[in-house]
């Protein structure tokens, strides 16, 4: 069943920035910092330039979620992530609809076609 996009707000990943990438996001009463990294299994996947179609075989996207707090921040999520599949993560529930990765974004930035669209949403207040 697919999700239910209208309660979701775009989750501000900037693919041209390369991966890995981390930026923070103020949302309700917290704020979390969002770290999204590219594993490839194999180096012959990078060869010929193809863009990454996330996830194929030997190639995924993670994403990690922390949630800033006065003591140690907390990790509330840390998943390899599935196109339309909702993550819960404590208060938050994200939704990544696609992650296509030019391998020059892997470790630099570039205006190389990257694009990673995703949306987050407030499951309850703190």
């Amino acid at each position: 069943m697919a999700p239910d996009l209208t309660r979701y707000l775009r989750l501000p990943v900037d693919a041209d920035d390369g991966f890995p990438q981390s930026f923070r996001l103020a949302l309700g009463a917290a704020t979390y910092t969002v770290a999204l990294t590219v594993t490839v299994v194999e180096e012959e996947r990078l060869r010929g330039g193809r863009p990454l179609v996330l996830p194929e075989d030997g190639a995924f996207m993670v994403a990690s979620v922390t949630r800033e707090s006065p003591g140690a921040p907390e990790v509330v999520l840390r998943r390899k992530l599935v196109p339309y599949l909702e993550l819960e993560a404590a208060e938050l529930s994200l939704v990544f609809l696609s992650m296509v990765v030019d391998p020059r974004n892997l470790g630099a930035a570039g205006a190389y076609g990257s694009e990673v669209r995703a949306g987050v949403a407030v499951r309850w207040a703190l």
